[in-house]
């Protein structure tokens, strides 16, 4: 893994500890984020959040997440954009996908990070829909 990954993976645990990288066939890794707060609006309290980092990062950007299976609005409906339960490339793990994508003015690799990303989830779940 590239070193700028590993470093920013690092400062991923600062704010979240309980966090893992696995490393996948491809070169790509798996981040994990166990007990992830989520706000009201939603059938649970916390989820598990997934993202895959591509070979090649930080060039290629984060991109799309996904959540514990089962996770939806509080009125029991699918959330705008996403898909379950859904296979995360390269592992035996599926779970509430989110088809959520940064766009050239959201996202610059040379300020961004995984923490910024995450930030990124969190604000997607701030909005309930």
């Amino acid at each position: 893994m590239h070193p700028v990954t590993i470093k920013q993976f690092e400062k991923l645990q600062e704010s979240y500890p309980e966090a893992t990288m696995q490393p996948l066939p491809s070169g790509a890794a798996l981040v994990t984020i166990p007990a992830f707060p989520i706000p009201s609006g939603w059938s649970a309290a916390s989820t598990t959040v997934r993202f895959l980092v591509p070979v090649g990062y930080p060039g290629p950007r984060l991109d799309c997440f996904w959540a514990d299976s089962g996770l939806r609005l509080a009125n029991g409906s699918l959330p705008q954009a996403s898909n379950d339960p859904n296979y995360i490339p390269e592992t035996t793990h599926a779970g509430l996908w989110f088809s959520w994508h940064t766009v050239d003015n959201m996202w610059n690799p040379a300020k961004d990070s995984m923490r910024s990303w995450v930030g990124m989830v969190a604000a997607r779940f701030e909005k309930p829909q």
